[in-house]
């Protein structure tokens, strides 16, 4: 794919990139570009890959995705919108939730305050109650 912000006033050539531009947010000094398969940094001259986006995370060892997450949002133009800050999620991921989800059911509970969390899972409702979570159950 390409991408070009002003392809009539262009400062230099069109700019490859891998997969489709999600978005473009404009720094101090040029552009953060996000595709589906990685995070950008340019100038409209050079160009500097920050992270690659990986299709999926099978078999990345989870410290390497906190990385790439916590990478990220530490971009110049990001703006997070959500129910519970990543940060908190990675706090308790990989330990001692060791999955990501459970993280962000717990991070969720714990940033809004909530009396319970309603789930079946033993194992999770175990872990929950160290970090001070109730279950509904």
């Amino acid at each position: 794919m390409l991408w070009n912000t002003q392809t009539d006033r262009a400062i230099n050539q069109w700019k490859w990139t891998n997969g489709k531009v999600l978005s473009i947010a404009r720094t101090d000094t040029g552009w953060v570009v996000v595709t589906q398969k990685e995070v950008l940094w340019t100038n409209g001259y050079s160009t500097k890959v920050e992270t690659d986006i990986p299709d999926s995370f099978y078999k990345v060892p989870p410290p390497k995705i906190g990385d790439a997450i916590r990478d990220t949002l530490t971009y110049p133009g990001v703006i997070i919108t959500d129910d519970c800050s990543w940060l908190r999620i990675l706090d308790n991921w990989p330990e001692p939730l060791a999955s990501i989800t459970d993280a962000a059911i717990v991070g969720v509970a714990l940033t809004n305050n909530y009396d319970s969390v309603a789930t079946f899972d033993q194992k999770l409702v175990r872990r929950m109650k160290m970090l001070g979570v109730r279950s509904y159950f």
